[in-house]
């Protein structure tokens, strides 16, 4: 019990708020501190060395969603040009927040579900996911696969397995499902300066009404246009939220490891470096051999 509770300390390393701190606030206590206490980190001479042996460790005994997260970003980031394909990162859609949205000519949802997850919430989920995306997934383990195929065998829903060997494989076809698409659920997606570029573009104008009153009249305005028309412009609304540096992220430089933490964070080109001196830096460690 206390290897697996080290483990899920050490998995919270990968995460956004502490990489945030590491690279934005120049903080490194909180890292330097758990994997001193919780991993062997006088054994490696930097932090990049104790970054790939702590990932190689969770993939092998603790696959938290960071690992499952990790994997599909670096696939997904290795298949398709991210000039026209940008990955968002936990975006709510109507009660939910989807784990992964990857969005180029179609809206794809991967919802991740690990072997250390709860499954109760998951139908609301990819019922609130079907009113937005073209394609709706589930990435899971080997052995919650096979009891999700039989479930969702009569839906659209795709499966994708991260087997043992951490390689991610399609065990059952996603399949369209426009025909589910809710247009409150799409607007409610949109930041208010998306969706009055969106009325502009289609009504020439702006409606003439108090503050008070313009998410009402966007609002029934847009309602008025086809949704599968409407869905299109949303999608391609929400790419304009570029990545500001896709060559890096792409980057031999940047760890695959640390792929997922790099997207969503959206580094500019002076953090990457900020990183890349954090990983490079040795570790003053008194008992090394």
């Amino acid at each position: 019990m206390g290897a697996i509770l080290n483990l899920r300390v050490l998995s919270q390393i990968f995460s956004l708020p502490m990489f945030q701190k590491i690279v934005r606030e120049n903080d490194t206590v909180l890292f330097e501190n758990q994997t001193t206490k919780y991993f062997n980190a006088s054994s490696y001479s930097t932090n990049l060395d104790i970054i790939k042996s702590l990932y190689k460790t969770l993939q092998k005994q603790y696959r938290c969603e960071y690992v499952y997260k990790n994997n599909l970003v670096q696939k997904l980031i290795k298949e398709h040009s991210l000039k026209t394909t940008l990955i968002l990162n936990e975006l709510k859609i109507s009660a939910s927040k989807a784990d992964l949205v990857m969005l180029n000519g179609a809206v794809r949802i991967f919802e991740i579900k690990t072997e250390l997850d709860d499954f109760t919430k998951l139908s609301k989920q990819l019922a609130d996911y079907q009113k937005f995306a073209d394609e709706v997934s589930i990435v899971t383990d080997e052995k919650s696969a096979e009891k999700l195929k039989v479930e969702y065998a009569d839906t659209n829903i795709g499966i994708i397995v991260l087997d043992t060997k951490n390689n991610l494989q399609t065990i059952k076809e996603v399949s369209n499902n426009t025909a589910l698409f809710e247009f409150d659920t799409i607007f409610k997606i949109l930041r208010k300066q998306e969706y009055l570029d969106l009325v502009t573009d289609n009504f020439g104008d702006v409606p003439d009404v108090p503050n008070t009153l313009i998410f009402k009249a966007c609002y029934q305005l847009l309602s008025s246009i086809d949704i599968i028309d409407f869905q299109k412009q949303v999608l391609n609304k929400l790419k304009e939220r570029k990545l500001q540096n896709p060559d890096l992220l792409k980057s031999s430089n940047t760890p695959k490891e640390l792929k997922h933490i790099c997207n969503s964070l959206d580094f500019n080109e002076n953090e990457y470096h900020k990183l890349y001196n954090f990983l490079a830096t040795e570790r003053v460690c008194t008992n090394r051999i």
